[in-house]
């Protein structure tokens, strides 16, 4: 704690997996640090999510060993799908396309979360072994990211008139998909 109000200091990393450091987590947030936390699996949410970042030591080890498990484990997990889905829907644009950037910048201002936690080095790599989502590079380089599901949602069915020389008018309807 001296470090707090003795050292100009912007990041602090804890080492530990124990939940009697969330207060000094929770106290070095609200003086406007960023808190790196590293850990084991077995290290309690509360402590978890209180860190800026948390990154689980035990799974450098492992994760050679299980990469491809994991790409299927991770489809299951409805906690991660749904926050992933609620960080793009919260950064889309009307089109529907959400820039990644943006998605990332979100999931990081409301959780705990990094990817290497679920054994990919980037954000993009995760959303492409899930495979629930859709992504694409603009010119500009910028990694855009949609959700399929969502997409597929989008098809409307729109009632028009056609005049059908001299007959009278009559209803069809045609199904209008979103361009991607």
């Amino acid at each position: 704690m001296d470090i707090l109000y003795t050292k100009d200091v912007d990041t602090i990393c804890l080492v530990s997996s124990d939940c009697d450091f969330t207060p000094l987590v929770t106290r070095a947030l609200a003086d406007g640090k960023f808190v790196i936390g590293f850990g084991e699996r077995k290290a309690p949410s509360a402590f978890v999510n209180s860190c800026s970042t948390f990154l689980y030591l035990d799974e450098i080890e492992t994760e050679k060993k299980i990469v491809n498990k994991k790409e299927a484990s991770i489809k299951c997990d409805t906690k991660l799908i749904n926050m992933l889905r609620q960080a793009v829907e919260s950064a889309e644009e009307d089109d529907g396309w959400a820039a990644l950037g943006s998605v990332g910048t979100h999931i990081a201002n409301h959780a705990s979360f990094d990817p290497r936690n679920y054994g990919f080095k980037k954000l993009s790599d995760l959303f492409t072994a899930i495979d629930l989502f859709e992504l694409k590079r603009s010119n500009s380089k910028i990694t855009w990211v949609r959700d399929r599901k969502k997409a597929k949602q989008k098809e409307v069915s729109i009632p028009i008139t056609i005049q059908n020389a001299g007959f009278d008018s009559f209803k069809k309807h045609i199904y209008c998909v979103a361009e991607s």
